[in-house]
């Protein structure tokens, strides 16, 4: 099963078909960089509120997913959205329910057990949108990475709200008409959907897929619970998570191949937010529209280049909204915030070819970025993307249009055009993926050790 990383070749043609995968570590790698995020203190902060019997309902909870996981992977699967065997998770989130005051989180928290059982309906969907949870529990049938598997393997997450973060989301969105205006500035008949609700958080529990490598970020809830279509949609985007990331694996290639006249540096005072802004600028990237726009030829033309070509957009979209929009509205530096968007850029690149989606999205972006001359790709002190802030705004604005005329037109043909020439087959990054290509693939490891020493009740 071992590849090279970045063989897209073979890779894409894996992609989605690992469905006896067992091992812990996906994609099949040669090596890995593990990075330990200890889980620890986030979860004592809410047992302190809670009560040591949390830790118990964890502990239950956390077995009850891992059995389901396990069912699921040898072959029991009674649909998409459901567990072989629901009950033992739905009561052990009772169980937790129960040690919360009356309130938001636990009313919450009750809706996602009953549809352990049952399934969601609309009204539980909306209500939950509209919920302002301060503690999170949620445990189901999650998306995986789409290139492991097109379905969904049972997860449970326990997170609790960041509330400075969650002040920078509230006053982002009350930027939305600004946003809707620039985006029709860069092409008249862009759009923007309504964006989901939007939760920062720090992650104190995980179980199940989730716990396997690599990471998730954030959830996109209820479409990666199969619910595809809903009009009540939330984001549970897991702050501490991304900010190891970027703080060891994305400050350390943008260290070895980025020269943009600024470091993008997530632990000083003034980069804080930018994390959570850039997820949020992502989000709302994804609800970028025109009138026809539809994916369904795409998919049908090429399933995998519809689906990079999407987080394409998201990124593009949201990183000009970061660094063009909120530099105006939020006060954002647009230095930090072009440093942010590269350094993203080379952490999901590192992941490789064929197998992540947001992968090949992000070596897109950076192809066009160096063929249309916003980056150039230089080799005399390493190799590094070198330019200037603002030429990479400008190629962004660029590829903005690009993808308006050739991706949001509701036909195939110039969507593919565009990912055959700046996709894979593009070899203008050739230089650097030969120096990503010898390091080991990184991933972050959750520790839980108080959960490891609860005993649980069954």
């Amino acid at each position: 099963m071992l590849a090279d990383r970045f063989d897209h070749e073979i890779n894409v043609v894996r992609a989605g078909r690992y469905h006896g995968w067992r091992g812990d570590f996906w994609p099949p790698a040669h090596s890995y960089s593990v990075i330990p995020l200890d889980l620890g203190p986030a979860a004592q902060e809410v047992v302190a509120e809670l009560g040591p019997h949390l830790l118990t309902g964890l502990a239950d909870l956390r077995d009850a997913v891992e059995d389901q996981w396990t069912a699921v992977r040898g072959g029991e699967d009674p649909g998409r959205t459901r567990f072989p065997r629901p009950a033992p998770a739905a009561e052990a989130m009772r169980r937790i329910a129960a040690l919360m005051p009356p309130g938001p989180d636990r009313t919450a928290l009750e809706i996602r057990a009953r549809a352990l059982l049952e399934g969601y309906s609309d009204e539980d969907l909306q209500a939950l949108v509209g919920i302002e949870e301060d503690v999170v529990v949620v445990a189901g049938r999650i998306a995986t990475w789409i290139g492991k598997e097109n379905t969904g393997l049972p997860t449970a997450f326990a997170a609790v709200r960041e509330p400075e973060q969650q002040q920078q989301v509230t006053a982002a969105l009350a930027t939305l008409d600004a946003v809707r205006a620039y985006v029709r500035d860069l092409h008249p008949d862009l759009e923007l959907s309504p964006v989901p609700a939007f939760v920062a958080c720090r992650l104190f529990f995980m179980a199940g897929e989730g716990e396997r490598h690599p990471k998730h970020i954030a959830y996109f809830l209820p479409e990666d619970e199969g619910i595809k279509r809903s009009p009540f949609k939330k984001t549970y985007y897991f702050g501490n998570t991304h900010r190891v990331l970027l703080e060891t694996v994305g400050r350390s290639l943008a260290e070895r191949h980025l020269a943009v006249g600024h470091l993008f540096d997530p632990t000083e005072p003034g980069s804080r937010h930018i994390p959570t802004l850039g997820v949020l600028g992502h989000e709302i990237g994804h609800g970028v529209r025109r009138p026809g726009t539809r994916f369904k030829p795409l998919n049908a033309a090429d399933r995998w280049a519809s689906v990079v070509l999407q987080e394409v957009l998201a990124d593009v979209f949201g990183a000009l909204v970061l660094a063009d929009v909120w530099v105006r509205e939020l006060g954002v530096d647009q230095d930090d915030a072009i440093a942010y968007y590269l350094a993203e850029c080379l952490r999901y690149a590192d992941r490789g070819s064929g197998s992540f989606p947001d992968s090949d999205g992000m070596l897109l972006q950076l192809s066009y970025l160096v063929e249309v001359g916003a980056l150039d790709l230089t080799e005399d002190d390493g190799v590094r993307l070198a330019g200037e802030p603002g030429a990479v705004v400008a190629g962004l604005r660029s590829l903005a249009r690009v993808l308006a005329d050739a991706v949001l037109t509701g036909t195939a043909e110039p969507a593919v055009a565009l990912w055959r020439t700046f996709g894979p087959r593009n070899g203008a990054l050739a230089p650097l993926v030969d120096a990503l290509r010898p390091g080991a693939l990184p991933t972050v490891d959750y520790l839980q050790e108080a959960l490891s020493a609860a005993t649980p009740t069954r």
